[in-house]
């Protein structure tokens, strides 16, 4: 295919059809309950019951276990779950190196250290060899991630949990409704949290929440962030706290959790919908060694996905960085944006470079319990090479929910056009003894990582073979 073809430069772009995702996270009919209410009450319901007793309920009843605590974000069901289980100064806690930074920082308020695992290089999580040799005395939890709604494997994780006397703690927040062997992720280990924020499956704006089926656990997880449900009689009286936690406040918004019950009622829709796009994508993409679908773990039923992620190849694409290699796609009509976690803020350090788990001094900041018994050390974890190899190589597409299956068909058909055109420059170069000029595409950030379509501007190249 000639590089004159691409958009980019000036040719027809691939993507004929009309991108509008028709899919919205919040209905009106999701709202009316919440103006109802505010005309009879602003209460807090401190005590957990009306809608919050229902959401509650009904996510256990989702995830199948015996309790669910609602919360104000994912971070606070991640900080709970750590506590519960008993994170404290002089303890560890592995954590995948490809993650969210939310996954990590909370074992931080816990007093206790992030060490860091790799990952396998064909599902992008936690890999369960690289988490056992990790685990020392002082481990006391394992978080595994559901990353990017790809359940992990979590009968591996179960086993050396269970072997090695650890705590088993998931990371759900992209992978609601998602299942391994038939079985709800956030039941298999001790507890599993999920966000409830802006873009998630399930969505309250901002909220979260954790389920367990230990009673013991939940009494832990309410004495930290929740009080005033104690006194209720909602715990066990497993501590005699009275009315008071300790010193946080994690209960959600009664009007966060009645937007997400409206979006829980549309899940088993909204996953339906987004695998049949994510397979329609990889069908389109089959073959294609520049742009390759992330595999999906075997056994795993994804959910909640939050976005298509991609691994991008540029050796099979004529050595386009991947800058430039979006940009000409995204001339092409396609949304894609740049993978945000593998490399974190503008100096693009990696997770586990960055400096709240490297140099940051927590408890000179007034960490909440102290230093920790080995002063000094912070988190550890730097032998991760599949980690270190993600960086510049994961391309995102939104998570297409009420799109054409022709638009998803004409984005795949985008990819594979940038990729072989860049691909023929590459090969026109190394035949003419030529070089391309940094493969880089001027105009807009290179890191963003943010969807768009620009319509009506080209953007400048300086890939041309010259």
């Amino acid at each position: 295919m000639s590089p004159d073809s691409l958009a980019i430069y000036g040719g027809t772009p691939a993507v004929r059809s009309r991108y509008r995702e028709r899919w919205r996270q919040i209905h009106l009919a999701d709202l009316l309950p919440i103006l109802a209410h505010a005309r009879r009450d602003v209460s807090t319901l401190a005590k957990g019951d009306g809608p919050i007793a229902l959401f509650e309920k009904r996510f256990a009843t989702l995830c199948g276990t015996a309790h669910a605590l609602a919360m104000n974000s994912g971070t606070a069901a991640l900080h709970s779950a750590y506590f519960a289980v008993g994170v404290k100064p002089g303890t560890e806690v592995i954590v995948p190196g490809y993650t969210f930074f939310a996954t990590a920082a909370p074992i931080l308020q816990c007093g206790g250290r992030p060490v860091f695992c790799d990952v396998d290089a064909r599902t992008l999580l936690a890999d369960p060899s690289d988490v056992e040799r990790r685990i020392t005395p002082r481990t006391r939890a394992i978080c595994v991630v559901h990353l990017w709604g790809n359940p992990a494997p979590m009968d591996r994780f179960v086993d050396i949990a269970r072997r090695h006397g650890v705590a088993l703690i998931e990371d759900c927040s992209h992978a609601h409704g998602a299942r391994y062997r038939d079985r709800p992720v956030g039941s298999w280990g001790d507890i599993g949290c999920f966000s409830l924020q802006g873009p998630k499956a399930v969505s309250g704006g901002e909220a979260g929440i954790a389920v367990t089926n230990d009673p013991v656990l939940f009494d832990h997880m309410l004495v930290l962030g929740h009080y005033g449900r104690l006194k209720s009689g909602q715990a066990r009286n497993t501590f005699d706290t009275d009315y008071i936690s300790l010193g946080v406040k994690y209960r959600p918004h009664l009007y966060a959790i009645q937007l997400a019950l409206g979006s829980l009622s549309r899940l088993e829709e909204l996953n339906r919908r987004r695998q049949r796009n994510y397979d329609v994508l990889c069908a389109g993409l089959a073959g294609c060694l520049a742009v390759e679908p992330i595999k999906t773990t075997v056994g795993g039923l994804r959910g909640g996905f939050l976005e298509f992620i991609l691994r991008y190849v540029p050796e099979h694409a004529g050595g386009w960085n991947r800058s430039a290699f979006v940009q000409a796609v995204r001339a092409e009509g396609v949304p894609i944006g740049e993978e945000r976690y593998a490399r974190i803020g503008d100096r693009g350090r990696m997770l586990h470079e960055t400096p709240i788990f490297t140099t940051l001094d927590v408890a000179r900041l007034g960490g909440p319990l102290g230093r920790s018994e080995d002063e000094g050390e912070r988190s550890t974890g730097h032998d991760l090479p599949v980690v270190q190899g993600l960086g510049g190589r994961l391309i995102t597409l939104p998570p297409f929910t009420r799109v054409s299956e022709q638009f998803v068909r004409e984005c795949a058909q985008a990819l594979r056009k940038v990729a072989e055109c860049a691909a023929t420059m590459g090969e026109q170069s190394g035949r003419h003894g030529t070089r391309l000029k940094g493969a880089g595409i001027a105009g807009e950030d290179e890191t963003n990582g943010e969807f768009g379509v620009r319509s009506g501007e080209r953007a400048r190249v300086s890939a041309r073979v010259v």
